[in-house]
């Protein structure tokens, strides 16, 4: 796989898709069955420090936006030649090198919760995974 940074064959509506597909994972990943019965002491210690709740549709439209760039970037390196392998094995690495890491390293030097910087950094990987098999696929 050539490895260069080309929007030019970027196809827009698989970025959008892949955006999509990630935000609908990071719902499912972070609802109550999956991940989410770690987060309400998570939740209670930013509202105990921050004295405010979050705004979250806020969060949801710019979590959307940086997925959707994410993708792009994503699709930009991978071309138009990759494969849905391709794509899912660069998101892979993304997450599990570029993301990951960086979260673990805030968690450790910032005293903050390393399971959530653990359920945080798993979604990244499997997110990015399936985005860019999207990616490659489209």
């Amino acid at each position: 796989m050539d490895v260069n940074l080309d929007f030019t064959t970027v196809n827009w509506l698989a970025t959008l898709a892949a955006a999509f597909v990630g935000f609908a994972i990071g719902g499912a990943w972070y609802s109550p069955a999956v991940c989410g019965r770690f987060l309400p002491q998570f939740m209670a210690a930013v509202e105990s420090r921050t004295g405010a709740s979050p705004n979250i549709a806020g969060i949801f439209v710019l979590t959307f936006i940086l997925l959707w760039a994410s993708a792009s970037f994503m699709a930009g390196l991978l071309g138009p030649t990759a494969t849905a392998w391709d794509g899912m094995n660069v998101g892979l690495a993304i997450g599990l090198f570029i993301v990951f890491p960086p979260l673990l390293f805030a968690a450790l030097f910032g005293s903050r919760p390393i399971r959530l910087m653990i359920i945080t950094g798993g979604y990244f990987v499997v997110g990015y995974g399936v985005m860019g098999l999207i990616l490659g696929a489209l």
